[in-house]
């Protein structure tokens, strides 16, 4: 006497899924009710764990996805961060006056005693400009610079001959406003540290949003 074949070794989760969705559509045709039509278990307890499979697999590719794309995310978050720490440990010298009693009182500890002076400073490097998500705004960056207290960013329209005017003048990261949406800006970045500002960074060019 013939018996069913089983056809579940060797699948994975994706697998049996695929092979219980052909089950269910088979035994749910003409010819299968017309013999079948009280199957064991019911149709309603076999969807429930076939279902259960379903939604199993699905919240596992989601949940990779969205680890994937954390894990992605985290040295920007990290950068992002450590800049908030560089803002915060330069308002608490400035605010402190440099007082070594005072500094600790925010969290921070004192620096040792610094040695060997930075110099002029170079240009920033690795210069962004990308559209932010509101209209005549462009967000800009660039790499963090050693003995930078602040960052001066500049911006044209990308015509021969149109003159520089400032943005910003801040952190590294900015928000530049102000600009015409669909028209094309040039800009560039300074950094300005103890010996005085740096060399402009190589211009990048935008379309404000």
């Amino acid at each position: 006497m013939a018996r069913a074949k089983l056809g579940i070794d060797g699948k994975n989760p994706e697998q049996l899924f695929a092979y219980s969705t052909n089950l269910i559509a088979t035994i749910a045709l003409p010819a299968g009710v017309a013999i079948y039509a009280t199957p064991e278990p019911s149709v309603v307890d076999f969807n429930l764990t076939h279902n259960a499979l379903g939604t199993g697999i699905n919240l596992i590719a989601s949940l990779e996805s969205a680890l994937e794309a954390a894990r992605a995310n985290l040295p920007v978050l990290v950068e992002n961060h450590e800049d908030s720490i560089r803002d915060r440990a330069a308002y608490v010298d400035e605010t402190s006056e440099g007082d070594p009693t005072k500094i600790p009182l925010s969290g921070f500890a004192v620096a040792g005693t610094p040695g060997t002076p930075i110099g002029p400073l170079t240009a920033p490097e690795n210069v962004t400009a990308v559209m932010s998500n509101f209209p005549g705004v462009v967000k800009t960056a660039c790499k963090p610079k050693d003995g930078a207290k602040t960052y001066l960013t500049e911006c044209r329209e990308h015509i021969d001959g149109t003159a520089w005017v400032q943005c910003s003048v801040g952190p590294r990261k900015s928000d530049n406003g102000g600009l015409t949406s669909g028209k094309k800006y040039a800009f560039r970045m300074a950094a300005v540290g103890a010996a005085g500002t740096s060399p402009w960074s190589s211009e990048i060019v935008c379309m404000a949003p």
